[in-house]
């Protein structure tokens, strides 16, 4: 058997590497068991900021329209 060299950097590569394996696989055993929690959380949030944002939309496209027939 041939054995390397084990440093610091090693450890600490794999040690990182393991958290980043472990949690990419938590990240997608929980998106396909909760996709319709956040599907839905996703949806509701989008539709509110639509919601709040409309209204300020509508504000300036008006005021950007007086100044262009004021400045005709």
């Amino acid at each position: 058997m041939d054995f390397d060299t084990v440093t610091v950097w090693t450890v600490i590569k794999r040690f990182l590497l393991g958290w980043i394996a472990a949690g990419g696989l938590l990240v997608i055993v929980s998106c396909v068991k909760y996709r319709e929690f956040i599907i839905t959380a996703f949806l509701n949030n989008t539709w509110a900021w639509i919601n709040a944002l409309m209204p300020v939309v509508i504000i300036l496209v008006g005021i950007r329209c007086m100044i262009r027939a004021v400045l005709k």
